[in-house]
């Protein structure tokens, strides 16, 4: 234990200089903010329903595009999202428009860490194995938050989306997501 704690300090003392440091050269040149309007992002998606029929787990693929309207990384977002999986004998394909307002988290230090809550919507199929296709109109919200290296790659985490979905039945869904993208 005293060999952890030994090697550890130095870390938390390094984290804790930094978090103070009012010095701009503190942050590493890749961890810049970004000065790119598009984003490219994809990554897998898991959840949970938490009311109607769709008490089952949930898995997909996502994949998005979007264009910052003030040609930069910060600012209100519009774009196209789509999702595809499955679970349990169950396909489906969701697509439609996407918004997002990302805001630097950091403002007095020149680090490319965002937040931004989006909201997500459009139309949603599902195909069972043995039972009819479906069709439903979806609305998801949620927060993004994301990090920018080297003014191209994004890594991101969307921990906790609400997904309402109406049609034949109406459900809510619980959704988390995380992945990578580029800007350019």
């Amino acid at each position: 234990m005293r060999a952890l704690l030994t090697r550890l300090a130095p870390l938390a003392l390094m984290a804790a200089v930094y978090a103070h440091s009012t010095d701009a050269q503190a942050i590493p040149p890749e961890l810049r903010p970004g000065t790119k309007p598009h984003h490219f992002e994809f990554g897998p998606t898991f959840g949970w329903g938490f009311f109607g029929p769709g008490h089952t787990p949930g898995a997909s693929a996502l994949i998005d595009y979007r264009y910052h309207f003030f040609g930069k990384p910060e600012g209100p977002s519009l774009g196209v999202a789509s999702f595809i999986g499955g679970w349990n004998r169950r396909f489906h394909f969701s697509v439609g428009p996407m918004f997002e307002w990302d805001f630097r988290l950091v403002k007095d230090k020149p680090l490319a860490l965002y937040l931004g809550p989006h909201i997500i919507s459009g139309w949603r199929v599902e195909a069972f194995r043995n039972d009819p296709t479906y069709h439903y109109f979806f609305a998801m919200v949620g927060p993004t938050l994301k990090l920018i290296v080297n003014d191209f790659w994004v890594f991101w985490v969307r921990p906790a989306n609400v997904d309402f979905r109406f049609g034949p039945d109406i459900y809510g869904h619980w959704t988390g997501a995380l992945g990578a993208g580029i800007t350019f």
